[in-house]
């Protein structure tokens, strides 16, 4: 199965299961709001001094519980943190199980939250939740 074809089953199975309609909140396991805006495609919504970490961490956990990506599934920043577009928050990061369009896909060494295309696999993002709560659900 190609990971296109993987994308779409992805994306059909959370349209089915009602996972990824836009009008459903998400609390994540570091209690961060996830919500979504398409069925490969969500925004964490930030509070006052919110780390890179935990934006990550929230994606990692909604991409494996809700979307039920595979472990080795990049996750993609498609728009860096900036005003929430689901909600009234002053600051939010958008993600998607789909690669930006021109965006540089090489990861850096640093864990940010500012550049397009940045990723993680969603196994590694996940992992990020285990030092904020003691354990991965």
């Amino acid at each position: 199965m190609t990971k296109r074809c993987t994308l779409r089953v992805l994306a059909t199975a959370a349209l089915l299961a009602g996972a990824a309609t836009p009008s459903m909140a998400w609390r994540a396991i570091n209690s961060h709001t996830v919500n979504p805006l398409s069925p490969v495609s969500f925004e964490v919504i930030g509070r006052g001094g919110i780390s890179s970490v935990s934006y990550w961490c929230a994606a990692g956990d909604y991409a494996r519980r809700v979307l039920d990506a595979p472990l080795d599934q990049r996750i993609y920043i498609s728009r860096p943190r900036g005003h929430a577009q689901t909600e009234n928050a002053k600051s939010a990061v958008q993600f998607s199980l789909e690669p930006p369009a021109n965006a540089n896909l090489n990861p850096g060494f640093l864990l940010t939250v500012t550049r397009p295309g940045d990723n993680l696999s969603a196994s590694a993002a996940w992992n990020l939740c285990i030092p904020q709560s003691g354990r991965a659900e």
